[in-house]
This record gives C-alpha cells, structure tokens and sequence, in this order.
C-alpha cells in the first residue's frame, strides 16, 4: 500500500516553494533589464535618448547615447540660444567625428547649420536663432545621430520672445563724399532697448571689395539711434556711389543707403613693363611682340579705373606698329588702372619707345626697356672653338672632346635662348642639334663629342657647326641695315670639308643638303674684312649675289680634330750628325694628299755631336695612313698631355728634357730637345733612352747613342 507524504496544518511542500522562488526571481530581472528612457524625454534644459538595447552572452550591453541641452530656454532676436548635442558611448565617454544633425520642430527658429561634426568630448554646437523678430511661442530643437548602429534622437523644448524692433532711417552725415573722405552713418531703430536689444549688420559692396572701411560693421542696438564711421579707400575710382544696407539679424526690417562718392583725380601716370623687353627682326623666327603696360594713378597712388589714355610710337624704324599700325592708340584703363598695347618689330633693330598721355591733360610719360634686336647670327659672329686639337682617340673609343659655340648678330648682341645650333662631321661622334643658351647675359651652346668609328685615316675629322642666320656685311652708312652696294659674304651651300683645305672636292668631302637660294658663282667680295676662310665652307656655284638675311642662309664654321694614335713615332728634325740606319719614311704634311716631305725615324742611329750637344725630335704619333688605298701616314701631333722623358745607363753621360714636354693642344706635330753632356772626359761615347707616355699610360721608348767623335758618314 502506497504511503502519501503531507505536510503539517495543511502547508505547500519544499518542491512547490522552490518553483514560487524561481518564478519571482524571472520577474525581478525582467523587471531590471527591459527598462528604458524615452527617448523624447525633455530634461530641466535639456534631453536625452537611447538606441535599441543589445545583449550578448546571456548579459546586457549598454549602448550609446545622445543629449542635447540650450544654454538659453528663452531666446530672441537680440538673445539667440546655443544649442549642445553630445554623443557618448556605452561607457559615457564623448564620440569624436561624428555627425549630428540638427532640426525645429514648428519652425519658430534656425539653427545657424544642419549637421555638426563632434569634437573629441563628443559635442557638437549649433546657434538656434528665431525665425523673426515678429514670431513667438515654443518650440523644440532636435538633434539625431547615428553611432554603433543604433539611430539615436534627442530634442528639447524651448520658448521664443517677438522684439518688436525695427529700423527706421540709415542716413549719412553728409550728402556726398569727397574722394579718399569719411563720413558718420546713423542708424534710427524703434523699440530697442536694454531690455530688448537687437544685432544689426551693415554690408557695403566698396567694403566687401575693400575699397572702403566701416566701423564698426555688426553691432546690438540698445539704443534708438546708433552712429558709424565710413571712410573711402578708392570706391570713387571704381563707381560713384557704394549701396550700404542695414538689417536687423533674424529678421525683414532693414533700410538701405546710396552714398554718393566723387572720383579722385588723376595724379600720375607710370610705366609698368615691357614684355618681352626685346624682340627680334619681322620673319626671323622670334618673338616678334611685346605688350607694353601703363598704369594710371590718383594722388594717393592707387590705380585708376576707366580713364582714357592716349599711346603713340616714338619711332616707326623698319616698320615698327603698335596695334598692327602707326596711328595713335586711345584706351581707357582696367579695374587695375592699367592700360595695355601691342608692338610688333619691323625689318631693322632699333630701340622702341611709347609715349602714354591722360587724354584731356598734360600727365604723360614715355616707356623704356623695349628694342628690336637682329636676332640672327651674323656669319662674322658665329665662333666656333674646340676644348682640344689633339686628342687621343685613333685607338680608343670614348675620348672626350667639346666644341663652343658664342654666336651673336650682326651688332654683336647675343642671339636668342633657344637658337638651334646643328653640328656634323665625318668620324666619331657629335650631338647633332643644342640650343643657344645665356650665360652671363651671353649667348654660348657647348655640343659634346666622343671618339669611335669611323676614324679617317689620316687621323683627322671636321666638325662643322650651322644655324640660320644672315650674311654679314659692311654698314658703311651706319644705319644697321644692308642697303645695296655694300660690300657682303655671299654665302652658298655648306658641305663637310673633310680635308679641311677650304675647297670643295665632290671626290672627297660631303654635301650637306641644306635648301637655301643658290644659282651663281661664289665671288670674293671687294672689302678684305669678309673674306672667306677654310673655316666657313661654301660650295662654289651655290651663292645667288645677293645679300641674304632674315633666316635665307645658313651660318657656318669648321674646325679639325685630331685623332691621335697612344703610340709614338719619333722622327729626326735634322739628318745632321746622323749615322747608321737612316730609316726614310715619307708622309703627308698638309690637307691634300700632294702635301707630302721626307723623315729620318728615330731608329739605329747614332748621333754625333762633341762633348755636349742636344737631339732634337719630331713627337709624332703612329698615324698609320691606309696602304691599300695609297694614303700616305699623316704628320699628326701625340695627343694633348703626352709626356717625354729621357734616361742613359752610362755613367758619365748627363740627359735632360730641355722643353716639349708635355705636348699641347695643336694640329702640328710638335719637337722636343733632350741635351745630353760627357762630364767625365774618358767617356766617349753612351746610350740615350727617350719615353713618349701618352694620357692613356701607353709608353713609346726608342734609344740612340751618342758620340764624342766625328761622324764617319751622315745620313742623306
């Protein structure tokens, strides 16, 4: 039989209490957590709201928040309120660089922006504004952001008071202002009060162009009439009246004033520029224009405006125009003061002036700094020059070697930045075009040079170098323009003269197909100052008999390089006290291949000379000339910097090098002079080492005795 267990007097068992327990603790945390504050709840000057609640692992997570509070419940027109919207975490610290946004609910106020961004406490601040001076009532101001991404609203209510203010007059002091003067503004306003002050705001356009000051410019009106100082600082010059305009801040009541202001006179008139302040030759290529500026001025030295000025050319030289013509040229100046005209050169350098005149007045005055120049290189003014003559290059790829141009015009002033120079040649390597550039004021183009192949054999390149230009000439009247008669270069077609003996050979040397007048014989002209050298290369039969300018020729100049060997070939300047092999070599010694002379090679001779005497060399170079084709070795000079040493193993012989040494910048072979001496009297006779070391380190020895006696035989 089953036993029932009950408890005393009828009481609920311990099973039944525990369920009761736990029921009551559910209610209690339901009832601690599910709370939450309006979010439109308003505050004793201010409100707060919160987003949905989030939870997570079973707890409570506390989510951000935003308030907003007014500094001023009651606001009006002369009493606006600050609005303070601030954003927090859920840990109650400020949100930086986030967005609120700001709205009124009914429209009775402004704010003075939309959206705000948050600051590092998370606040951000608006101006809250009645919609008029007239309006009145309550109102709330709202603030909404988003943050943690939970949409959170926050607003507060708020009253507006009307100010029954308005503005009744804006006059001034006196009817008009004289230029540069100052006047008092008064302002007169009903019903504003200590009690009842109002913010008013002047705007002028002259102050806003600052062309005039205003003092003060936005102020609170307590008073029925409140005074402002005005003062002109060049309005006048620009228009003849400034409109001013005063409002009441928040409201329509407002009143405007036109100021008449009279136009200051003109005082002065000065030069401002010219630009370019050179221009060059009509057709040459060049800049051809330059504006030149003038600038119109009051008493106080400020610009004038919308004056006329008369300009007229001082000069008309080779057809010099301003505006395309020689007529005057009337404008009236710019909001800066200025004026500004055209002038185009003619066909003749000269200087150019413009003379500016205040139409109606004597104010004038003339500007400067502006001439025409020629422009072009003039072939007697194009120079051209080479860092080295002797360079060692025949056995070497990459020696260096640089080639100057100075060009200038036929009056000797530098040519233009940017005058394109093109350089050519038969052997190595040459930068084919640069561009004049000013140094100093001076116009000079370096163009850099590298040897390679091809490599002539004589061991010899021109390097020619042209530009368009004119052909010079002789200004026997002095007026700086070719006038007929005059004796002139008459220039034709260029080519590479690449024996550089200043003739052309079609055999031999290139034609530079460059397109320029040619028709006629190339004649020498009557004066001895133009005469062409082997520097300036023109093909005969290619001149036209005129004189060429304007950019019709092409100016020109040549020069030669030599590509010396690294190896020596020493030769004897004289056969006299010579004995023994009498090596012969024949070469060439000028530009043709006609140009040729005998040698003893410093080789197996001995020499002759008493107890003191000096052998006397030729420092050549090993230019090897090209059997094969029946050219002879060339006389070339050791390149620039070779060094001649002499040594002797026997004692009682002294050796010196007396001079040659090293060997300089030419296009000759150059001697050298070693002075030997028998300073013990029973040495008769010695050995002589002679060392020719080139700037690459390669060493050319070669020896010869020397003898006390009488020479037995000399060489032929």
């Amino acid at each position: 039989m089953r036993t029932r267990k009950m408890t005393a007097a009828g009481m609920p068992t311990m099973n039944h209490l525990t369920r009761i327990v736990a029921i009551l603790t559910l209610l209690v945390l339901g009832a601690c957590s599910g709370g939450g504050g309006d979010a439109g709840t308003p505050t004793l000057g201010g409100g707060s709201g919160t987003g949905a609640p989030g939870t997570g692992g079973g707890g409570t997570v506390a989510q951000p928040t935003l308030s907003i509070a007014l500094n001023n419940t009651s606001i009006s027109s002369a009493n606006p309120g600050t609005v303070t919207a601030t954003l927090r975490d859920g840990q109650g610290n400020g949100l930086a660089g986030q967005v609120i946004t700001f709205s009124v609910v009914r429209g009775l106020a402004v704010t003075n922006v939309n959206t705000a961004l948050t600051g590092s406490a998370g606040t951000a601040v608006a101006l809250l504004s009645p919609t008029s001076t007239t309006g009145a009532g309550a109102d709330e101001v709202t603030a909404t952001a988003s943050a943690g991404g939970a949409s959170l609203t926050a607003s507060t209510g708020f009253a507006v008071q009307a100010t029954n203010v308005t503005i009744l007059s804006f006059t001034s002091a006196t009817p008009s202002l004289s230029a540069y003067g100052q006047t008092s503004l008064t302002v007169g306003l009903t019903g504003a009060s200590i009690g009842s002050p109002v913010k008013v705001t002047i705007t002028s356009a002259c102050v806003t162009a600052g062309k005039a000051t205003l003092s003060p410019d936005r102020f609170t009106a307590t008073t029925a009439s409140v005074t402002l100082q005005y003062r002109d600082n060049g309005c006048g010059a620009v228009q003849s009246a400034d409109t001013l305009q005063a409002v009441i801040d928040g409201s329509a009541s407002s009143q405007s004033l036109s100021l008449p202001i009279a136009s200051p006179s003109v005082a002065s008139l000065a030069f401002i520029s010219s630009t370019p302040e050179t221009i060059f030759l009509k057709g040459s290529g060049f800049s051809e224009s330059s504006s030149i500026v003038f600038e119109v001025r009051d008493a106080n030295g400020s610009p004038l405006p919308n004056v006329n000025v008369s300009m007229r050319l001082l000069t008309l030289t080779g057809g010099v125009t301003m505006e395309g013509g020689s007529a005057d040229v009337v404008r009236a100046s710019d909001a800066l003061g200025r004026v500004t005209v055209r002038v185009n050169s003619g066909t003749l350098p000269t200087p150019v002036r413009v003379s500016a005149t205040i139409v109606g007045s004597n104010i004038s005055t003339v500007s400067s700094n502006l001439s025409v120049a020629v422009g072009l290189p003039s072939q007697l003014n194009f120079s051209l020059s080479q860092g080295t003559r002797n360079i060692e290059g025949y056995d070497i790829d990459g020696t260096s070697n640089s080639y100057q141009i100075i060009a200038a015009d036929r009056s000797g002033n530098p040519v233009p930045a940017g005058t394109s120079i093109n350089f050519v040649t038969e052997g190595g390597q040459i930068e084919a075009v640069k561009q004049i550039q000013l140094q100093s004021g001076l116009a000079r183009v370096t163009a850099n040079f590298v040897s390679s192949s091809p490599r002539p054999a004589d061991g010899r390149v021109t390097v020619t170098a042209y530009a368009l230009g004119e052909e010079s000439f002789l200004d026997l009247n002095g007026n700086n323009a070719y006038d007929t008669g005059e004796p002139f270069q008459d220039l034709g077609s260029v080519f590479k003269d690449r024996n550089f003996d200043g003739s052309y050979d079609s055999a031999v040397d290139e034609f530079v197909p460059l397109q320029v007048n040619n028709s006629s014989a190339c004649t020498a002209p009557a004066s001895n100052l133009l005469l062409l050298d082997g520097s300036i290369s023109s093909i005969p039969g290619t001149c036209d008999s005129v004189w060429s300018g304007a950019g019709q020729v092409y100016v020109r100049r040549a020069l030669e390089t030599v590509l010396s060997t690294s190896a020596a070939r020493p030769l004897w300047t004289s056969s006299a006290g010579l004995s023994g092999t009498c090596q012969k070599i024949t070469m060439q010694v000028g530009p043709r291949v006609t140009n040729t002379a005998q040698f003893n090679i410093v080789a197996g001779n001995t020499f002759y000379g008493g107890i003191a005497g000096n052998l006397n060399f030729i420092v050549a170079d090993a230019n090897p000339g090209n059997p094969v084709a029946g050219l002879l070795p060339r006389l070339n000079p050791m390149a620039a910097g070779s060094t001649v040493t002499a040594a002797t193993p026997t004692t009682g012989l002294v050796v010196t090098v007396n001079g040659g040494s090293p060997v300089p910048s030419t296009t000759e072979a150059t001697t050298t002079s070693i002075a030997y001496n028998f300073t013990d009297p029973t040495v008769t006779s010695g050995i002589v080492f002679v060392s020719f070391r080139s700037p690459s380190g390669l060493v050319t020895t070669t020896s010869v005795s020397v003898s006390r006696a009488a020479a037995p035989s000399t060489c032929p």
